[in-house]
């Protein structure tokens, strides 16, 4: 039972995100954790680099065959991403 005046732990990690601006990099980090569930773990060992910026995700892939696989997967990939994240985050998929 919490006191009066006390704040819940969300509360407080909610006001330290917002004060420190990290809801964004969160954000970033938790948007490529979903691509890798959504990937799996055998088409992860084909990706070099992963990374996410300004509502891309960009893949450099080591797989010209994955590469053309993945191009006609990312209107899902991109659905996906966004519901689990519970909202419009990602906007497209590039693929190198």
């Amino acid at each position: 039972m919490r006191k009066k005046g006390m704040k819940s732990l969300k509360d407080i990690l909610r006001n330290v995100i917002k004060k420190q601006k990290l809801g964004k990099k969160l954000d970033d980090v938790e948007v490529l954790n979903q691509l890798s569930l959504i990937l799996g773990k055998n088409l992860q060992s084909y990706i070099i680099n992963s990374y996410f910026k300004n509502g891309t995700i960009f893949l450099h892939l080591n797989s010209s065959v994955l590469r053309s696989e993945l191009k006609y997967q990312k209107e899902g990939i991109i659905e996906s991403i966004n519901k689990k994240m519970g909202k419009k985050i990602v906007k497209d998929v590039q693929l190198k």
